[in-house]
């Protein structure tokens, strides 16, 4: 027979063994595992596992009758004590909580504009983030846009897809990615476009959703960064689907349109930006985009488009004034093959002319950050100028806007505000006021 502290023992590997299976049977039932239930098996897990090294500490005495173990435990005990802790690991491991994090984020505003000659409206959007890292090199990132949408007194709530893409960290100088994303084209649509981190209720002309770069494209990518010497460098360059030429809609005729998530022709867009940062506050960085954009079985032949943009940002906490600025500068140029638009004159052609575009805008921003008076640590005055130029010769409806706008911002949170900003924009000599308000909150 064995010795008390053996039955002992045995008796506690029963109990071990039947809160595990209680458990392992209504995850079978309900698929799913309690925290509560988790936790009690890892303990009796724990405690086997200081005993059976305890165990095996203790020498053997081999002299012994069959059966009998005056250490305290027979080999045969011994093994059949480990074969029921192999057991109890099993059913741990399988009950284990997954490693990957969830984690839901995004913004949502209020907008009122009055612009003259127009109705004045309020619009609000929500946008949710979705970050999902399901392990420490793999991710995924998706945001959806809920912007309410109102026709001839008919309201309704769009949907869109604003990205979705995962990511894979191959080292600590490369990441690929592949699905729809934020254009690496200049700063502002990846880094600046959420309306908590936008300085202005709106967006620059060049650099909107309608502007001349690709606010977002779909394909893969492969971005990164690494240190030279005091500088630091990082890059993206991607492979997408090409945009399309507009040649059917005079107000349009010219214009390259990038949402086509299905591509019109075998010419995928090539694209990248290089940024630098000889100093941390400063950054300058380079944008290209090379792609066919001739539609397929389009009569006006073929085309290629090449843009290129620049970007300076400089971010920096400045004693003297006591406060932080914020200076930020991009262009683009955009540069379509000629060819004739409506060459059978059957709606507003025959029509050529040189497709070079230009856009830019410069804005600068001051926070107070280190004024004496708490209150104004709050405020941030903000100016924006931008000029958006098209080719002469272009179709009626295309003209030339230079825009300026000014605002004031009051931070409620680091990542919830109240804006104001009054904005005059100028089209071929004729001048629009406009006054915008917005309160938005992160989260």
């Amino acid at each position: 027979m064995y010795p008390r502290s053996t039955i002992a023992y045995a008796a506690c590997i029963g109990m071990a063994l039947a809160p595990g299976a209680e458990a392992q049977g209504q995850s079978a039932e309900s698929g799913y595992v309690s925290r509560e239930e988790y936790e009690s098996l890892k303990r009796d897990f724990e405690s086997m596992q200081e005993k059976m090294q305890d165990m095996s500490k203790r020498p053997l005495n081999l002299s012994s009758q069959p059966g009998e173990s005056p250490d305290g435990a027979s080999w045969l005990e011994l093994k059949r004590s480990q074969l029921r802790l192999d057991v109890i690991e099993r059913q741990l491991q399988s009950n284990m909580p997954g490693d990957s994090n969830f984690h839901l984020a995004g913004f949502a505003f209020t907008r009122f504009m009055d612009t003259e000659g127009m109705d004045s409206s309020f619009t609000a959007k929500f946008v949710p983030i979705i970050l999902w890292e399901i392990n420490d090199r793999l991710f995924f990132e998706s945001e959806l846009e809920f912007e309410l949408e109102s026709e001839h007194g008919h309201g309704s709530t769009e949907v869109e897809l604003e990205y979705a893409h995962g990511s894979y960290i191959i080292n600590d100088y490369m990441t690929f990615g592949a699905g729809k994303f934020l254009t690496p084209f200049g700063v502002f649509a990846e880094r600046l476009h959420p309306q908590w981190i936008n300085k202005l209720p709106n967006m620059p002309l060049a650099f909107a959703h309608d502007g001349l770069v690709p606010f977002s494209s779909v394909g893969v990518y492969l971005r990164g960064g690494f240190p030279v010497k005091d500088m630091k460098i990082n890059y993206a360059f991607y492979l997408t689907n090409g945009p399309a030429l507009n040649t059917e809609e005079e107000e349009e005729a010219g214009l390259l349109e990038f949402e086509n998530f299905n591509d019109i022709n075998n010419n995928k867009a090539i694209g990248g930006r290089i940024g630098v940062l000889p100093i941390p506050e400063l950054e300058i960085g380079y944008s290209f985009l090379f792609s066919g954009v001739n539609a397929t079985g389009d009569d006006v032949g073929p085309a290629d488009a090449l843009l290129q943009g620049i970007d300076v940002s400089y971010v920096r906490l400045v004693q003297q004034i006591s406060g932080m600025i914020d200076l930020r500068f991009e262009y683009v140029h955009s540069d379509v093959d000629t060819v004739t638009f409506d060459p059978d004159g059957l709606d507003f052609g025959p029509l050529t002319y040189d497709n070079k575009r230009d856009g830019f805008y410069f804005q600068a921003a001051y926070r107070p950050t280190l004024s004496d008076i708490k209150f104004l640590r709050n405020f941030e005055f903000v100016g924006r100028y931008e000029e958006l130029d098209v080719p002469s010769g272009a179709p009626d409806g295309q003209h030339d806007h230079e825009r300026w706008t000014i605002g004031v911002n009051y931070y409620l949170a680091p990542n919830s505000m109240f804006k104001v900003a009054y904005q005059s924009t100028e089209v071929e000599g004729n001048s629009t006021d406009a006054f915008m308000a917005m309160f938005v909150i992160g989260f």
